[in-house]
This record gives structure tokens, sequence and C-alpha cells, in this order.
């Protein structure tokens, strides 16, 4: 831990923040396609990024304000660590500038009240419809004006980039008059007493070019709250900028967010990172503001002194990422521990094993298990010899013998009823979880007490990674990049799954009817629309045998059956959570698509992959359209 412990003196930190490679590529091509392509780039652009657990950007952000994103979950985790969710709940925060209200929409939730400020009044009207769009109505002022250090009117000239388009505040002489107008202007400190704010605890000042007039006229209002302030600073403005901070008598420290490692030199040497890490990754860094910043810094963090932040606590990528040896154990009775905190114990979990025909797994199965106090094992009603197995080698395992095969849910479900642990652990015969994986899951899940649900990363037998986790499918496609450090995802596999089993009282994990295959993507689907957290751990790796739990005697037979409840269990999904429309058409075009896979598995024979194709088409022209 010597090596952490050296990186703390550090100007830059990395947050963990990852913007995936074909996010980057947008922003990298951004200056040759903001003309003309943007529009149509943008609207491809339903994707979402990894950030710290527990913290969304949401899809409405991804879309249309992707050069937003990385600040805005920055923004956010510094303000529910270090300001208090009790805080943030009886204050208001302050969009300035706020087009078409990203901020407003990201931050809002956390906050008591929102005020979005806007000097163009399309972008106001664009801005309240996305704020009731999202709920946040009730809680919400739209004022059309511009923010100065004067009251009456300011000159502004409007700009087009793409699809969207900008306002700078205009210069006297510079401006064609047809390209400029005149607006209403008010100081912050007029307009927060107009509005009888009580509390503002976060400011965002999207005002280029006029960011100092906008301080100049909000001195009042920062010297009585001290507020996070995030404000975009024009190229050779920051010594000013800090001034005018200084002319609160606030202690305030600046630091700017950096997307790519501010160590790589270079544009190459930056594109090169990005690409050897599979997503640019994003750092802040410490502005001392001594000289003129040579370039436009879109993003400045004002940190008032007294908060006492410790980045290190609030993004800690380098503590908790990729650890291994004596590292790992440091981990384990260290990080995220106080003094009064029990080391993780096996003794919290109860690992829950679902198998069907699965005696060849049993032997290996055991012995990554032989240290676990608690274990449930639920059959499916095999006929080749599991339950005798599972009475030799983990004679100390609960067995529940089930009339038949109930599915893989209904199986958890039944099993996770007698659970006494606060933990349960489902893991696939084929899974290998040691002792120190399971402690460190469970580390995990104390450090993010708010998830519901902590994964490891999976890798097969010749430990490639596997993709198993990813975003909602019926929202976004993107699957990121591999994760370096603990990551929200929206989804991830079933095949090893640690449960808060107070998250979900009840015990009804999955849906049953589901019988298999997408009973995880469903579960996941419905934590994260009930924002309950599914976080992977990547230290932990396990191996994962794909379709390694079930043999049985008729080989042929299995891959039937698994075509045929994957066909059908995806249509269900589909039917669930977008409707019988979209399910009917899904199913459509999957009979066609299912029937030419078969054709050329015919073509080019292959036994096993013949009976799956088979499979396929039976489940897709079975599966009913409704749920």
């Amino acid at each position: 831990m010597a090596a952490v412990s050296a990186q703390r003196g550090d100007a830059a930190i990395d947050t963990g923040l990852r913007v995936p490679f074909k996010v980057y590529w947008f922003k990298l091509m951004h200056p040759l396609l903001a003309r003309r392509g943007r529009f149509l780039l943008q609207g491809r652009q339903h994707r979402r990024y990894f950030v710290m657990p527990g913290d969304y950007v949401s899809g409405y952000t991804a879309k249309f304000g992707s050069f937003e994103a990385e600040e805005i979950a920055v923004a956010r985790q510094i303000c529910l660590h270090r300001l208090g969710a009790e805080r943030l709940a009886c204050s208001a925060m302050v969009d300035l500038g706020c087009h078409i209200g990203n901020y407003s929409v990201e931050l809002g939730p956390i906050f008591g009240a929102v005020v979005a400020v806007d000097a163009v009044q399309s972008y106001t009207h664009v801005a309240r419809a996305n704020l009731a769009w999202n709920g946040l109505e009730g809680k919400s002022t739209v004022v059309c004006a511009a923010i100065s250090d004067r009251g009456g009117e300011v000159r502004l000239h409007m700009e087009r980039h793409g699809n969207l388009g900008h306002a700078r505040v205009s210069h006297d002489g510079g401006e064609e008059q047809g390209a400029a107008i005149n607006v209403p202007a008010v100081t912050l400190d007029a307009l927060i007493q107009q509005l009888d704010v009580r509390d503002v605890s976060f400011i965002k000042f999207d005002i280029e070019g006029h960011e100092i007039a906008a301080l100049q006229g909000a001195l009042q209002t920062i010297r009585q709250h001290a507020p996070l302030i995030q404000v975009e600073v024009d190229k050779g403005n920051l010594p000013t900028v800090l001034e005018r901070m200084r002319q609160t008598g606030v202690a305030y420290e600046a630091w700017q967010v950096v997307r790519g490692n501010p160590a790589s030199r270079g544009r190459l040497l930056r594109l090169w990172a990005a690409l050897r890490a599979g997503g640019n990754p994003v750092f802040v860094q410490r502005l001392l503001g001594n000289e003129p910043n040579s370039r436009h810094l879109p993003c400045v963090l004002l940190v008032p002194a007294a908060l006492g932040l410790d980045w290190w606590t609030v993004f800690p990528m380098q503590a908790m990422a990729c650890r291994t040896g004596a590292e790992v154990e440091f981990a384990i009775e260290n990080v995220g521990l106080n003094h009064n905190e029990v080391e993780p114990s096996l003794g919290d979990i109860t690992a829950v094993v679902v198998t069907c025909n699965s005696a060849h797994c049993i032997e290996h199965l055991a012995k990554s298990l032989a240290m676990w106090p608690y274990v449930t094992v639920i059959d499916n009603g095999s006929h080749d010899g599991t339950r005798d197995l599972v009475r030799q080698h983990m004679p100390r395992a609960r067995w529940i013998g089930l009339e038949g095969n109930h599915g893989f849910g209904a199986a958890n479900n039944q099993a996770l009823a007698h659970v006494r642990t606060p933990y349960a652990l489902l893991v696939n015969p084929d899974c290998l979880v040691s002792a120190k994986d399971a402690r460190i899951l469970l580390q995990t899940a104390r450090c993010w007490p708010e998830a519901a649900v902590v994964v490891p990363q999976l890798v097969d037998s010749r430990r490639r990674l596997q993709l198993n986790y990813g975003w909602p499918r019926p929202l976004w496609i993107s699957r990121g990049p591999e994760a370096e450090g603990p990551v929200c995802v929206g989804n991830a596999c079933g095949a090893v799954m640690l449960l808060r089993l107070d998250a979900i009282p009840t015990r009804e994990w999955f849906d049953t009817r589901f019988f298999l295959y997408y009973e995880d993507e469903d579960l996941c689907l419905r934590l994260f629309n009930a924002k309950l957290t599914v976080v992977v751990e990547p230290s932990v790796k396990v191996t994962h045998v794909n379709r390694g739990s079930v043999r049985g005697s008729r080989p042929l037979q299995v891959e039937f059956l698994r075509g045929m409840h994957h066909a059908k269990s995806k249509i269900l999904f589909t039917a669930k959570h977008q409707g019988e429309v979209a399910a009917a058409r899904q199913r459509r075009l999957a009979r066609i698509q299912s029937v030419a896979v078969l054709l050329l598995r015919v073509l080019v024979p292959s036994p096993r992959h013949l009976a799956r194709a088979w499979g396929r088409v039976v489940g897709f022209w079975q599966a009913p359209s409704t749920y």
C-alpha cells in the first residue's frame, strides 16, 4: 500500500470514471462535425457512463449533453459526500445559463429546490419542459434573465453549434446588429433575494465570457452560503475569477475536471492511453491560478476549504482498484472499516447453489466452498446422482430437493426464503468462488451500503474476460469498457451474485415466469428502476465455464431446451418491459431470423448448434407476446 500512499501527494486524482471509447471518439471528432453532423451523432448516443457506485448519469444527459456528463458525475459525488443528504434536501441548487438544463435535470433530484436561469426565452422553455418531464416541476423555478453584476439589460450575441446554440455577452461594437439581442439582466444576489431562497448549496455558472461579471454580482450569496461552485472560465480569466472569490472572504480551492490523464502529454499519447484503457479516464487536478490560463477551462470546481474535502475518500479509485496479494488482505482489513466495524466474515453469507444434472461440477464446487459455514444446495429434479455427490463432498450443506425442474429463478427464490444471514451469494455450479473472493465482495457491499447486488468480473477457463455487465437493454445498448475499480451498472450476469437480502425483504428476487435466461436481467432492471444499485467489483475475477452447469445423458436435448427457453424468455422480457406491440414485432422478426439460421446450420452441420437453432425456432414460435 506504500504506492497508494505516495500517490496521495499527486496533483491529479483519478475519479474512477471512464468515458466509453465510442463517446470519446465523438468528442474527439466534434470540432469537425459540429456544424453538420452533430444532430445525427447525438441522436444515436443512447448510452450511459460508468461512474462511482450509486451514482447515475441518465440517458438524457448522455444523449443531449455528453460534454457535461463527467462534470455532473463529479459534482454529484462531492455534494453527496461532503454537503450531506440532509443539507441538500433543505437547500437549493442554482443552474445559471442552464441552456437545456442538464445540471438541473441530473442534480435536481438530490436538492430540495432547483433554480434554473437562462437569458434566452426558447432555452428556458426547453429547460422547463425537461424539468417537468423528469418529475422536477414541483420544486423548480425557471427564470428568463441574464445574470450580471448590474441590473437593466445586457446584449447577447447568438451563436449556432450544430442543432443546439449558444449565447455570449456581446462586446461593444464587435457584433452584427442582426445577430444580437437585448435581454433583461439581474444580479444573482438580487434574484436570490427576490425568490426568497433560504439556502444555496450549489451554483453552476455556465456563462462563458461573462463569468467575472456574474461572480461579481453573486458575492453576497457566496459569502452568506459558501456553496460548491462550478464555473466555466474563458481563456486568461482564471486569476481574475479567483480574485473575485477572495473578495467574498470565503476560502476556496480550485480544481479542474480533466478528460484524460494529465500525465499523458500530447494528443497522440492521450489517444493511445484511452485506447489501452478501453475508455478515456477522468481526473481532477488542482489549479493554483498564479498565471492566466492558456486555454478555455470548461469546468472549474470551486470547493470551500471549510469542507475539508478529501478527494481520496470521495473517489477511492487507487484504494479500491485491481488489488492483489498483500494489498488485497490490507484492503480487507482497512478500506472502508472504522475501529468499531468487524472484519468481513463468511458467517454473514449463505452460498446458494441451484443444480440440475450437475453431478460433474460437485467435486470442484465442494473444494471452493469447503470453508463456508452456510451452504444451501437446491436441486431441480436431477437424475444423475447429484444428491449423492453433494452428501459425499458437501456433508454440511443444506439440501433442498424439488420434484421436477422449477427453473433457475423459482429455485433461487425458494432457497432464499430459508436463508438467515444478511447476505446470500448465488453461485452457479460451474463457477468457482474462493473464500477470499467472497470477503472482498462483502467488503465492497459494506463500502457501498446502497448496493443491492455486488458481482465479480467473470472470466472463462482461459482467464479471458467475459462481458458479464452493462446497461439495461431496453434503455441503452452500451456494455462499456473493462472496469478498473468498483462501478455502478444497470445489468449483470446472475452466475455469481452477492445479494443484500434486506433490499427485497420478501425474498422474491426473481420473476418466476422466466424459467431460464433473462431472469437476472429482469431483476437488475427492476432494481435499476427502484434506484437500488448493482455494483461490479472487478478486482474479484471468478472462473465461469459458460454452459457448463448442465450436461445430462442427452446433450442434444439439453441444447434444444437451451435454445427454446432463451427464445421464450427473450420475447417475455420485451413484453414485460416494452409492451405487447414491441414483443410482437420482435417475435415476427426473430421467427424469420431463426429459420434462416436453422437453414444455415443444416448446410454447415454441427449437431449441437443445429439442436440449439431448432430450439430457438420452436421457442420463438411458441413464445407469447403478452406478459
